[in-house]
């Protein structure tokens, strides 16, 4: 499938960048006023991404640049998990009128990053208070130590967490869920990782190489066995005790029939 055009990607705030079997969606927070007026083509062009995304991609970086902070930030103590709060805190754009399909959209327009074929990270960096759910929406999540994320919809008559309310809830527990989206805290990287938002966390200068190590690692071992046991974790909440046995045991079973497979085949001399 043909990618979103150039000029679409560009209305929505987003570029696309497709090397071997990475493809890297950038996310451009950094000035808000822009960010809000590409809410909603956004919604649209990253579903459109997911879609024409070729069969040989296995990873995919979604990178969130935010800005600087707004001038009245009164900045968190890092070392801190609960966080401060700060009235008027600016983030997520004012709602716009919807209809029930658009909130639909908005809602399944990140779906394919969880997808069993693909590993997703998302990268996020600055101030990027309204980006928290869309790094949420993916596998795995490295946040630079000095950015500041938040969900703050709420105040802007949305729903936070809106498609990934049981991510968050997962990651960081009701209660912390509930603080998180009610008040809309703002909490910086390095408390974000202290909460379970993030699996790394890393300085500014060390961001890129805990990319890179991270994406490598996901990488290494053979795909097949990869997306069966991405797909094995995934479904482990909507199965039974017995029936995650059972899928546990059919997986081993696939894999070592793969490995005998593969075995074999190197054995034969070539002719």
């Amino acid at each position: 499938m043909l990618q979103p055009a150039a000029a679409d990607l560009a209305a929505a705030g987003l570029t696309l960048t497709i090397e071997g079997s990475r493809a890297t969606v950038t996310v451009d927070r950094q000035d808000r006023g822009a960010a809000c007026a590409r809410a909603v083509p956004a919604v649209g062009v990253l579903a459109d991404i997911g879609r024409c995304l070729p069969g040989s991609i296995r990873l995919v970086l979604l990178r969130i640049i935010g800005g600087l902070p707004p001038f009245d930030h009164v900045r968190v103590d890092p070392t801190a998990a609960g966080g401060r709060d700060r009235p008027g805190m600016a983030g997520d754009c004012p709602a716009s009128p919807g209809s029930p399909g658009f909130v639909g959209d908005r809602q399944r327009a990140l779906d394919w990053l969880s997808r069993p074929d693909l590993f997703s990270i998302a990268v996020v960096s600055g101030w990027a208070v309204g980006a928290l759910r869309l790094a949420l929406a993916c596998d795995l999540r490295v946040f630079c130590a000095d950015a500041y994320l938040a969900m703050d919809g709420i105040r802007h008559g949305r729903v936070p967490a809106l498609g990934v309310s049981d991510t968050l809830v997962d990651l960081v527990g009701y209660g912390r869920a509930l603080d998180l989206c009610v008040t809309g805290r703002a909490v910086s990287g390095t408390q974000a990782y202290m909460l379970g938002l993030a699996d790394r966390v890393a300085a500014p200068v060390d961001l890129a190489d805990a990319v890179e190590d991270l994406a490598a690692a996901l990488l290494a071992p053979p795909r097949g066995l990869a997306v069966e046991v991405k797909a094995l974790l995934l479904h482990s909440r909507e199965r039974s005790r017995p029936d995650q046995r059972r899928a546990e045991r059919d997986t081993q079973l696939r894999a070592e029939r793969d490995v005998q497979l593969r075995t074999s085949a190197e054995a034969v001399p070539p002719g």
